[in-house]
């Protein structure tokens, strides 16, 4: 946790992006099982909201990346970054598995792919220094990876990738062994495995060109809402071969969350920064809300599956009844309320709301 001033040279679209996708991320994370169901994550085939949060997450990611060295890197900072990162999720998977037992740790997970993707985009950025080439490798990425999975995906159903047919189950079993896969392997697939590394890998660089465009400063409205404009339009184009797919990061997935994230930028980049620029600045509680939201996005998001994990472990002994934390409380708003799926993810909500203001109120953000 560090405390800062604020800087004049923040851009408010990228804060306000990022808080709303953590709120709506908050809310449809903490709605459990058994209702709802489309503001989960689809089962296999299929899009979902919730399914959009993390790749655009990542895609902001490689955004902030982009302004942060735009001017050069310290790479004893990067390193020590994705180290960290990976180390952290290594901690989280402790914590959400509820175990020390090494023989069954996950070894890849959220944290981790921000380390691992973070790291390979800083290098290759070396190489590839504008924002066009950045973005052509991106799609060059999906497109490869979409002859890949066709190319292995003859002999499963359709002749593309299913659950119990996939190379990404494959190979991840090879390298880290069923017991250290997502849920012991028995899904089939890991959604953070080494395919679903190497194509959100373009994510992250859709962001980054991003991110190029706004530090050089010329024509970043209209650019902006080019890239997102094209990435949309490929995702449909791509989609006919292989569909939306979260689990195994499909090509056409990878390219609509980064263009509808992009497109969501654009529109309060245009909004919020063109007119601050202007001399027309805009203040309101709810601009400041979304900002404490998106200065403290990696705290609230991981924060909060963090401690849905551990309620939903501990068990205590209330009113003569045994259940977890997280059932007492579901049980108590099923008992004022015909929705207590909603007023559970509105608790948590809420409760995100209130640490994020406080913090930002004192400055204080978590950073890696």
């Amino acid at each position: 946790m560090e405390k800062k001033a604020a800087s004049s040279k923040r851009f408010i679209s990228i804060d306000v992006t990022r808080g709303l996708i953590v709120l709506i991320a908050v809310f449809v994370s903490a709605i459990p099982w058994g209702g709802y169901e489309y503001l989960h994550h689809a089962p296999w085939y299929g899009f979902t909201i919730t399914d959009f949060l993390f790749p655009a997450l990542l895609t902001l990611y490689g955004l902030g990346l982009g302004l942060a060295y735009k001017n050069g890197v310290k790479w004893k900072g990067v390193l020590k970054r994705s180290l960290l990162l990976i180390l952290y999720g290594l901690i989280f998977n402790f914590i959400v598995g509820w175990s020390l037992d090494l023989g069954n740790l996950r070894f890849t997970g959220v944290l981790q792919l921000f380390g691992i993707t973070g790291l390979v985009v800083m290098l290759i950025t070396r190489a590839v220094t504008t924002w066009k080439w950045m973005l052509t490798l991106s799609i060059l990425i999906c497109g490869t990876y979409m002859l890949l999975l066709l190319s292995t995906s003859t002999g499963c159903e359709g002749g593309v990738p299913q659950t119990d047919c996939n190379l990404s189950g494959i190979i991840d079993k090879k390298i880290f062994g069923e017991n250290h896969m997502y849920a012991q392997g028995e899904k089939g697939f890991d959604p953070e495995g080494i395919l679903s590394i190497f194509s959100s890998i373009s994510n992250v660089l859709m962001g980054y060109a991003v991110g190029t465009v706004i530090s050089l400063k010329q024509n970043v409205n209209r650019r902006i809402f080019g890239i997102g404009i094209i990435l949309f339009t490929l995702s449909f184009i791509v989609y006919p071969f292989i569909e939306f797919n979260k689990r195994i990061w499909s090509p056409s997935f990878a390219l609509l969350t980064g263009g509808m994230t992009i497109l969501l930028l654009a529109l309060l980049f245009l909004i919020f920064d063109t007119r601050e620029r202007k001399g027309r600045k805009i203040s309101s509680f709810s601009l400041w809300y979304l900002e404490a939201v998106g200065r403290n996005s990696l705290l609230i998001y991981f924060g909060k599956m963090i401690l849905l994990a551990i309620i939903g472990k501990i068990q205590i002994d209330f009113l003569n009844k045994e259940a977890t934390v997280s059932s007492h409380l579901f049980n108590y708003f099923g008992s004022i309320s015909s929705y207590p799926h909603i007023l559970y993810g509105g608790f948590f909500f809420v409760f995100w709301s209130i640490v994020a203001m406080i913090l930002h109120s004192r400055k204080l953000y978590f950073k890696v």
